[in-house]
């Protein structure tokens, strides 16, 4: 039996890689396994404009994990930025359960702290906002044209700034996971799309990463903790060659 952990999947319909990867990559999972999502498994774009029939009809990664859950595999979901009004969903139809914010658990005699990250203080005013319900269901209203143009403007802005972005909130993930010293082993995080093992620092502090370019998850089992990265734009060939066996030491080593 292993742990895995991963994040900010961000699956949406128009990028379909994504939605190959993650699904190669959850066949790999055994029934005995325990997977736990660590906020944004779905885009807001399609978290806000699909239907559950949709949801499930159209996404293969949706299906496995509901597969997953349904031959004995243990799946729990933390909210996030973008999906967090999609939970009832995930109760339901992928029978998962949803976990909150922050979230602690012993594992394989290790102890780990989650939370999603975006509400340790680095995120701007404006961001809060936007992950209010009222644009939630704001947004699922507009015309097709009209939520697209809006999508595309966020996104270029969102890319303009990220690199700023991204280190303002690391500088709070490592505040935050300092005070836990003593408190956890591991501090498992998300919402930054980088991936990032400070493996030499006290507690550990663990990043998840993104699935936008590349694919990262943790997995923890009696051999230890170890943080896996796969970069691959373009996925080709079987899920065994996308996601070959690795030997990070117990240590964590990316790999």
């Amino acid at each position: 039996m292993a742990h895995y952990f991963a994040s900010d999947v961000h699956l949406r319909f128009d990028q379909p890689d994504r939605d190959l990867r993650f699904s190669n990559w959850l066949s790999q999972l055994r029934p005995d396994d325990s997977l736990l999502l660590a906020g944004d498994l779905c885009d807001f774009w399609m978290a806000s404009r699909n239907s559950p029939t949709e949801l499930l009809e159209k996404n293969v990664s949706l299906r496995r994990l509901a597969e997953f859950r349904s031959q004995g595999g243990e799946l729990s979901i933390m909210p996030g930025n973008h999906d967090a009004w999609l939970c009832p969903f995930y109760e339901r139809e992928l029978g998962a359960r949803i976990v909150s914010d922050p979230f602690e658990l012993t594992v394989c005699g290790l102890r780990l702290h989650l939370v999603h990250g975006h509400l340790l203080g680095a995120r701007r005013k404006w961001k809060a906002w936007m992950e209010s319900h009222a644009f939630f269901t704001g947004f699922s209203r507009l015309p097709n044209p009209l939520a697209r143009v809006l999508d595309g403007v966020l996104t270029r802005n969102n890319d303009r700034k990220l690199d700023s972005d991204e280190e303002r909130h690391l500088r709070f993930y490592r505040i935050y996971a300092a005070r836990l010293r003593g408190q956890a082993d591991l501090v498992v995080i998300g919402h930054v799309h980088r991936a990032v093992d400070e493996n030499a620092t006290d507690p550990r502090m663990i990043v998840l990463g993104g699935w936008q370019a590349r694919s990262s998850y943790l997995k923890v089992d009696q051999q230890g903790a170890s943080f896996h990265i796969q970069d691959d734009r373009k996925p080709q060939g079987t899920a065994a060659q996308l996601f070959p066996q690795h030997s990070a030491a117990t240590q964590g080593e990316a790999s």
